[in-house]
């Protein structure tokens, strides 16, 4: 696995068995009782200097994110850190149920977290440049699957050409299956996917999910 972002220093720290399960803990722990204090919380911890427990930290960062976006490290320091309030319905909302500020919950995130520790542990990831997959040929019995930021979506803290990558990949790896993730098809082989649950969106207003294509080469 390679992600040049935080997730990269999570999913490496969860497979060297290096993630301190105990740290995580603590900061959750550490999350107010009242929801209504959570974008306040979260705004303090995130604008302290990252200290040697980001792998830790980032997962409940990015739970609290506004509308999901990315948030990234740039040196010592937390970017685009924004987070959500704990959101009720008014009288002329189509949702009428609160919106929650921590997606998914504390106890929620926490019983992920304790499964992934255990059962990821030993697989290998790298915070590294997806492009240094270029360098050398991947062999013939590998599947390589790339989940990039979705065009036309908010910008991410790294850019990534995801066309340019895959012919450069199809230039180099002849006989390795390619699965690219994507909000639109990408080559003739795709398929869109499908999945339950409501539209979404604070308000209850959206009226249809993102689509997403699994496209093969």
């Amino acid at each position: 696995m390679l992600d040049i972002s935080s997730w990269g220093a999570f999913w490496s720290a969860i497979g060297s068995g290096s993630f301190d399960t105990d740290i995580f803990s603590q900061y959750l722990s550490g999350l107010p009782q009242d929801k209504h204090k959570f974008k306040s919380h979260l705004t303090a911890l995130s604008a302290l200097p990252i200290g040697e427990h980001e792998a830790e930290l980032y997962p409940i960062l990015q739970a609290n994110s506004f509308g999901g976006k990315q948030i990234w490290r740039q040196g010592n320091h937390w970017l685009n850190a924004c987070f959500r309030d704990y959101w009720e319905p008014t009288a002329t909302s189509v949702r009428r149920s609160p919106a929650n500020p921590m997606q998914p919950s504390p106890c929620e995130l926490q019983r992920r977290i304790d499964m992934l520790s255990k059962g990821m542990r030993g697989i290998t990831c790298f915070r590294q440049d997806i492009m240094s997959l270029l360098d050398t040929k991947i062999p013939d019995n590998a599947v390589v699957y790339v989940d990039p930021p979705y065009q036309n979506t908010t910008g991410y803290a790294f850019s990534f050409d995801v066309n340019a990558f895959i012919n450069r990949f199809l230039e180099i790896n002849h006989g390795t299956p390619l699965y690219v993730s994507e909000g639109a098809p990408l080559s003739t082989d795709a398929v869109k996917l499908s999945f339950g649950g409501a539209n979404g969106g604070i308000s209850g207003a959206r009226k249809e999910k993102h689509q997403e294509w699994l496209s093969k080469f």
